[in-house]
């Protein structure tokens, strides 16, 4: 017999016997206490309890070892006993806690398998025929036979509806688990592009720049996302930070990186955004508005650095003396439908040997406490290497509760060309 998958609390024995066990010992108390109850039959009485009790030890046995299949399942029949018991010791046909018989019926029908019917009309059948088993001398009268028949057919029909109801219920938990796992897999696929679809190989030497970048979803799929690409006489490269989060964030994201990679050709980096903005712009049409932030930049074999932001803004240069040069956007994001308000422009500037340019989504902002481009400026300054930077940030992403994506690029400007190198624990780290 295999083991139940519990879904609900109400699927551990022990919260089932509790009610039970309660009610027992509540039926004892109202005996004792009130004159109209009365104990006519002292050892059923007292055996009442004794198996109530065993009743209890086997449910806390089965709640501790779900392996044990059989104990849930004599569990009921043991309940059964304990109430068939204690109508003998209080009055037999006259005993005001027949009616406790609900719950077990309840719990056995609710279990799996069509039997489970017949095992709560054979309870109620015990609970009322129990009381003329102990006194063999005073027979069953026709009364006594009647109510026999309309116990056994009520409850029996409580237990054929409860069964339905629990047997439909268990479907529909079975059937939403099935949906949830397959919408799972199908976003852990959409992470697995998602992620292929950052730079994952070292582009051709020849550039004097190293280049390291991470991206870290605050869930599965994130809305973040950054590229780097050889251009002719030199490299362009991107981060950009999506409104949102999860699968529909990634496919935006997804689209502006292949849109940007279009515009390879193109000089001027302003018009590798205008591109992206168009593809927006057909979106936000017959959708919700969804804008995009933006960094984008060429760097040539020469240093010359030529930058366009679309309402980024956290971008820096780190001077190889240590000077910080804030790369501040006046431009609009994205995606706002507003294209003939702005114009998004290129700014230019020269990055000399050991220079470092640092760009980070917003999540990096939940990183630190107080003003955190300083803070990651500081970094900057303490590590040189921008892989070395990218995992120290990682790190700290790591360590500290956040709730949006972290995404980092770093360049630096080399004296001389270097060869290609590898990935390291999946931080994109690349010497170009």
């Amino acid at each position: 017999m295999s083991m139940p998958n519990r879904v609900s609390v109400y699927d551990n024995p022990l919260v089932r016997q509790a009610p039970i066990s309660a009610f027992v010992a509540l039926s004892a108390l109202l005996t004792v206490a009130l004159p109209v109850l009365e104990i006519t039959h002292d050892q059923a009485f007292l055996a009442c309890f004794v198996v109530t009790a065993v009743a209890t030890l086997i449910a806390a046995t089965a709640a501790g070892l779900p392996r044990l299949v059989l104990l849930g399942a004599i569990l009921p029949a043991v309940d059964f006993i304990a109430v068939a018991l204690l109508r003998a010791g209080t009055g037999n046909g006259a005993s005001v806690f027949t009616s406790l018989v609900i719950l077990p019926v309840v719990w056995a029908a609710s279990r799996p398998g069509r039997w489970n019917i017949a095992y709560a009309a054979i309870g109620v059948a015990v609970v009322i025929l129990t009381p003329f088993a102990i006194n063999p001398d005073q027979p069953p009268a026709g009364s006594e036979l009647v109510r026999l028949g309309i116990t056994v057919v009520v409850f029996g029909t409580v237990a054929v509806i409860v069964h339905e109801l629990a047997r439909n219920a268990r479907r529909s938990v079975a059937a939403a688990q099935g949906n949830e796992d397959a919408v799972r897999a199908e976003i852990d696929r959409a992470a697995t592009v998602q992620r292929s679809l950052l730079p994952s190989t070292g582009l051709d030497a020849g550039h004097a720049v190293t280049i390291a970048g991470a991206c870290l979803p605050a869930k599965t799929v994130g809305g973040d996302f950054f590229d780097w690409y050889p251009t002719a006489g030199g490299i362009a490269f991107s981060l950009g930070d999506v409104m949102g989060k999860g699968v529909g964030a990634g496919l935006i994201a997804a689209a502006v990186r292949s849109t940007l990679r279009s515009a390879r050709t193109v000089d001027d980096a302003s018009e590798a955004l205008k591109r992206a903005s168009d593809g927006l712009a057909a979106e936000t049409l017959t959708s919700e508005v969804t804008f995009t932030t933006l960094f984008h930049a060429r760097v040539s074999d020469e240093g010359v650095l030529q930058w366009a932001d679309a309402g980024h803004g956290l971008s820096s240069i780190v001077r190889a003396d240590g000077r910080v040069e804030r790369l501040l956007s006046g431009d609009l994001p994205l995606g706002l439908g507003l294209e003939l308000l702005n114009a998004w422009r290129t700014t230019s500037t020269v990055l000399e040997p050991g220079d470092m340019l640092v760009t980070f989504s917003d999540g990096v902002l939940d990183l630190f406490d107080g003003d955190a481009v300083d803070a990651v400026a500081a970094l900057s300054r303490e590590h040189r290497d921008p892989q070395a930077l990218v995992e120290a940030l990682s790190q700290r992403a790591g360590e500290v509760p956040h709730d949006d994506d972290v995404t980092v690029v770093v360049l630096r400007r080399e004296a001389a060309q270097l060869p290609a190198v590898a990935p390291v624990d999946g931080v994109g780290s690349r010497a170009v």
